[in-house]
């Protein structure tokens, strides 16, 4: 009996122990879980931060590559400027170069009108001079109105040669004007094309140096239409003259008197002024 009252102790006491053993662990079992939870979260959290650190880098990077893109676009447009301002540049050179050839021929045209002008004067002094001793003396009259008309008519063809060369000038100048405006409506359409950054480059230089290429040409446009005005006025008086040789003396006397009295004004492009008389 008492053996039996003995196990009974040690049963229970190894049953206590066991469930203080069971309790224990139960305890344990649920630290274990509460921090395997934590643990869980805490590896979310950090897959969460991860992913989003991998996202802003991607970001990052495609940021980056947009803007190495808009850089080489840039470098490629600043490229392009400069290639463009070197083509402007080289063609304002070529037209400033055209100008200064042109302005060099109006020049020696200009020359050649004022020669021309001077060698009709010329003529015009020497049948001034032949008129005046050739009408003192009657001796002949017959003969020398036969050669007063020959010389009027070669005179009269001489006058009508240079018309026509001041005209073969004045056409050449308008062709080389026609062929500067051209080049210049060229460059006006280049620069049309360029990048609005090189809009700012000035063009009234050219509109300005143009105005005067005109200008001239106008000048020389009023100097040789003096000119044929000045022509035209000879020719008629040749033939007046001509017809008064025919008719007689005295009546050539009275329109050599009346000659003397007519002359022109001529101005030069230049803006010179030259008087010019028959007699």
């Amino acid at each position: 009996m008492e053996e039996y009252l003995q196990c009974m102790k040690t049963l229970r006491s190894q049953m206590t122990d066991v469930e203080d053993h069971a309790a224990k662990v139960s305890v344990e079992e649920q630290m274990q879980i509460t921090t395997i939870d934590t643990l869980q979260k805490d590896l979310d959290h950090a897959l969460s931060e991860t992913k989003r650190l991998k996202e802003e880098t991607d970001q990052k990077t495609r940021t980056k590559g947009e803007l190495c893109s808009q850089i080489l676009g840039k470098q490629r447009k600043i490229s392009s400027m400069e290639s463009d301002s070197a083509n402007l540049a080289q063609s304002l050179e070529l037209i400033l170069q055209e100008r200064d050839s042109i302005s060099a021929k109006l020049v020696s045209k200009r020359s050649n009108y004022i020669k021309t002008a001077e060698e009709a004067k010329t003529k015009l002094e020497e049948q001034k001079g032949w008129f005046v001793s050739h009408m003192s003396n009657e001796t002949g009259q017959q003969r020398q109105k036969e050669k007063s008309r020959k010389n009027l008519m070669e005179l009269s063809d001489s006058a009508r040669a240079k018309l026509d060369q001041a005209k073969q000038m004045r056409s050449e100048v308008i062709q080389e004007n026609s062929k500067i405006k051209l080049s210049i409506e060229n460059v006006k359409n280049k620069i049309n094309d360029f990048k609005p950054e090189l809009m700012s480059l000035d063009i009234k230089i050219l509109e300005e140096e143009y105005t005067a290429l005109l200008s001239d040409e106008s000048g020389e446009a009023e100097y040789l239409h003096s000119l044929q005005s000045q022509a035209e006025k000879l020719k008629v008086t040749l033939i007046l003259i001509s017809l008064i040789l025919i008719d007689n003396y005295v009546t050539i006397m009275n329109t050599f008197h009346l000659l003397q009295e007519i002359s022109y004004i001529a101005k030069c492009g230049c803006g010179e002024k030259y008087s010019v008389g028959l007699l």
